[in-house]
């Protein structure tokens, strides 16, 4: 056998950690007194659990540590883009009852970081790391086990996304491997290039559908922990009924040696794992699927993991806290991919994307500086969500100018909106990083636009946009295409597709 990992259940999950580590042969195996400890959990909002790592899941570890007699234990995060951990943090309770437990809380965006060069990654062959995590002697990764409509299921690989910045987290967030840049395996190289030390899944109550934030709750009332994070997502999957090596994350880490990601070479100890599998209901990731009234997407060729996902938040988002009043302000169109099909006129339109944006720049609706809705409060006719893809809460940001319905996002308390479209001459980037491998802040080119738009209009085969532009593409090689056949894109309407051909998107 190859990994053991541990499955363990308990009257709540404080018990249940303690458990797992039994099974494990004693948490005291990786933390030695005087260690500088490192807890690191999934907290990407303030939206309660299973969306985040319970705060008793992470009370059992720093409990496991004191006792094992480690000399400074810190819980660390960085939030989603665009959020500020701190502010998720207090808003949650976890700063005062981490602090109370003689615990020190940490927020990776207000610290210090370490450019790392790891040249044989697939596509992130740079990034830049935490100093307070560099430092630690023992990093443990707490996810919270939950499907996920880019990657199926977030676990402990993804988990480490949190650990970079907003501005590494931005990079190759798209699935476009003839330009070099995958999803997939930018999870997997920061993998390759920091790996945690221990995985503990809060599986107590996990998440199934439309995770990860917006699904619904599944009692499991399990703790499964090992030292390989890639065998302790392997095990997850198979309690959520996954097939072995379906998870396409745990399957890279696996072929590239990370960890041991075949179910059928890890030991698993505690807990059987047939009595506790349960099919949990996947994701819908297609925008177009489950869209609420007053919203209608009209989609080019979008990558999957790309604008696909935020589109798909908002989406989610919008079933849940907002209904709109159609009679009064009309549908808004939202064009997303490259070259979507045109939008009516006089509508509400958002251009979804940097490729939406480029691949419109010639639309007629763009022609025009129009205003829409009722005479009492007109708007502009059109707004772009600038990006590739668009994180953050950018997307809020821009369709709140649009219609009333967005602003009040008490669903994402906390966050933070800008427009990115300049790199921000005030972030604080710490002092731990030469001024030449600052990280490429993401924004809107606007003289790209201007020629990638020319060349459509004078009918020049156009490329994919980032392929040609290496402020965004950043250190890419086009071999990723390896896995391109696992990661399809959405392909885009022939409608528009057969309307440029006859010079009709004009």
């Amino acid at each position: 056998m190859g990994s053991k990992v541990a499955i363990a259940t308990g009257k709540d999950r404080v018990q249940a950690v303690r458990t797992a580590f039994q099974y494990l042969g004693g948490i005291e195996q990786w933390v030695k007194p005087g260690y500088k400890v490192l807890i690191k959990p999934n907290v990407m909002t303030a939206m309660g659990t299973p969306t985040v790592t319970h705060i008793d899941v992470i009370k059992g570890l720093i409990l496991l540590c004191q006792e094992a007699g480690a000399g400074e234990i810190t819980v660390a995060e960085n939030s989603v883009c665009g959020m500020s951990p701190r502010v998720h943090f207090e808003y949650a309770g976890y700063t005062r009852a981490i602090e109370d437990l003689g615990a020190q809380v940490h927020f990776f965006d207000e610290g210090e970081w370490v450019y790392v060069a790891k040249p044989d990654n697939y596509c992130l062959q740079d990034m830049h790391l935490p100093r307070k995590l560099m430092e630690a002697d023992v990093w443990i990764t707490v996810p919270v086990a939950k499907t996920h409509e880019s990657t199926l299921t977030t676990l402990g690989i993804k988990n480490s996304h949190g650990i970079l910045p907003d501005e590494d987290k931005a990079r190759h967030h798209r699935t476009r491997p003839e330009s070099g840049s995958s999803l997939w395996d930018k999870f997997v190289d920061i993998l390759a290039t920091k790996k945690p030390d221990l995985c503990v899944t809060d599986m107590y109550e996990a998440m199934e559908g439309q995770g990860p934030a917006f699904g619904s709750i599944v009692t499991m009332k399990l703790i499964v922990a090992s030292s390989d994070v890639v065998a302790c997502d392997a095990v997850v999957e198979a309690l959520m009924g996954l097939d072995n090596l379906e998870g396409p994350l745990t399957r890279l880490a696996h072929e590239r040696g990370l960890g041991v990601g075949d179910i059928n070479q890890i030991e698993i100890v505690g807990e059987p794992l047939a009595e506790h599998r349960r099919p949990f209901a996947r994701a819908v990731s297609d925008p177009v699927i489950n869209c609420p009234p007053g919203l209608t997407i009209l989609r080019g060729d979008v990558c999957k993991g790309g604008c696909q996902m935020p589109l798909r938040y908002a989406i989610d988002v919008s079933n849940i806290i907002y209904a709109k009043d159609h009679q009064e302000f009309g549908d808004v169109y939202i064009l997303v991919g490259m070259y979507p099909p045109p939008p009516p006129e006089d509508k509400f339109v958002v251009a979804f994307g940097d490729c939406a944006i480029y691949t419109t720049w010639h639309y007629s609706y763009r022609q025009k500086p129009k205003k829409v809705g009722p005479w009492f409060n007109p708007r502009r006719g059109y707004v772009d969500v600038i990006g590739c893809c668009p994180l953050g809460l950018v997307w809020v940001h821009e369709l709140k100018n649009l219609t009333k319905g967005y602003a009040p996002m008490v669903l994402m308390a906390g966050g933070s909106v800008g427009a990115f479209e300049e790199p921000s001459a005030n972030f604080n980037f710490g002092t731990g990083v030469p001024p030449e491998k600052q990280p490429r802040r993401w924004h809107w080119d606007r003289k790209f636009a201007e020629r990638f738009a020319k060349e459509i209009a004078e009918s020049k085969p156009a490329t994919y946009i980032y392929a040609a532009n290496e402020s965004m593409k950043g250190k890419a090689r086009p071999e990723v295409a390896r896995n391109i056949t696992s990661q399809p894109a959405y392909v885009a309407d022939p409608t528009s597709r057969a309307l440029r051909a006859k010079g009709g998107i004009r």
